[in-house]
């Protein structure tokens, strides 16, 4: 298992290479939520000062056909960059790769639907290299998932969770809407708390639209016995100071290694009381929880009401 790490700060890389963490994911133009946007040129320097590491480039949204030629050119660009792969879920982006020949790892990323292995397996035919497993299935179908897919797969392992987004500017259009004067240039200030509940989340805004995240951390820092057969373990710093950037990355590659070392058994209550202390509001997202609609379950719905129908 590697550590995969979204990068918020260039000045952090070395803190992280320190700790043996080699692949990170870069935010860009195109990237669809992300904890910061590199310019081209950042990426190439960055790439030239750390030609060791292993870099991906976050091309996760879904483009307009309008959109698609600025694209295009920004994957050519990519392609003169000694980068990894390209993080997707646009079929649009993965079809320019193929046209094109480039060599990208191209490790498909749609927010839900990654749910099964026999649809990665004939993704796989498609040229889809490696996936991003959802988050919205408990943890026992993605090990199963992760057993029989043939390629290899990530796995969220801490950080804020995606709840929705919109292409929309949703917080510009009630700003506008409802008079208020709201600087929504502050990504990480508006909260929305579901009705009748205690769930919070945070929502912003930017060039691509609106996103919606848990305020709350998933965290996996207890289960490396259960998960150490991903290929990848993902760390979100979306919405994170560096600081707990480089806390978290801390403890998860102590963790890992002391697992690889057989004592991690011995080590795993110490760690938890360091992540304790960062203070940040820890969830288990839906790694324990049951999958409400199986499709066993549609069927008979759907048998139920064709017979009362009768």
């Amino acid at each position: 298992m590697k550590i995969v790490l979204s990068l918020n700060n260039r000045e952090r890389l070395y803190d992280y290479i320190s700790m043996g963490i080699d692949t990170f994911i870069l935010g860009g133009k195109y990237s669809f939520h992300c904890p910061y946007v590199f310019s081209l040129d950042e990426m190439t320097k960055i790439i030239a000062n750390y030609p060791e590491q292993i870099f991906y480039v976050a091309m996760n949204a879904l483009y307009d056909q309008h959109t698609m030629s600025e694209v295009e050119s920004y994957i050519e660009q990519l392609s003169q960059l000694p980068i990894q792969g390209i993080i997707f879920q646009d079929f649009g982006v993965l079809q320019i790769v193929k046209e094109r020949g480039y060599t990208f790892d191209m490790m498909y990323a749609p927010e839900t639907l990654n749910t099964n292995a026999m649809t990665l397996n004939v993704l796989q035919e498609q040229g889809v290299t490696s996936a991003f497993l959802s988050r919205v299935i408990p943890l026992d179908e993605q090990c199963q998932i992760a057993q029989e897919v043939h390629i290899p797969v990530m796995l969220q392992g801490h950080g804020v969770e995606y709840i929705a987004a919109s292409k929309r500017a949703l917080l510009s259009n009630y700003k506008e809407a409802s008079g208020l004067n709201l600087d929504i240039s502050q990504n990480n200030d508006f909260k929305l708390l579901a009705k009748n509940s205690d769930y919070v989340f945070n929502i912003f805004e930017d060039a691509m639209g609106t996103h919606i995240f848990s305020e709350t951390r998933l965290y996996t820092l207890d289960l490396l016995n259960q998960i150490h057969g991903f290929d990848y373990l993902y760390i979100e710093t979306l919405m994170m100071n560096e600081e707990e950037a480089v806390e978290i990355a801390s403890l998860y590659s102590d963790a890992l290694k002391s697992f690889q070392n057989g004592t991690y058994d011995k080590d795993i209550k110490e760690y938890m009381k360091l992540l304790y202390q960062l203070k940040t509001p820890l969830d288990r997202g839906f790694l324990f929880d049951q999958t409400v609609y199986k499709l066993e379950d549609m069927r008979k719905i759907d048998n139920e009401k064709r017979e009362s129908n009768h």
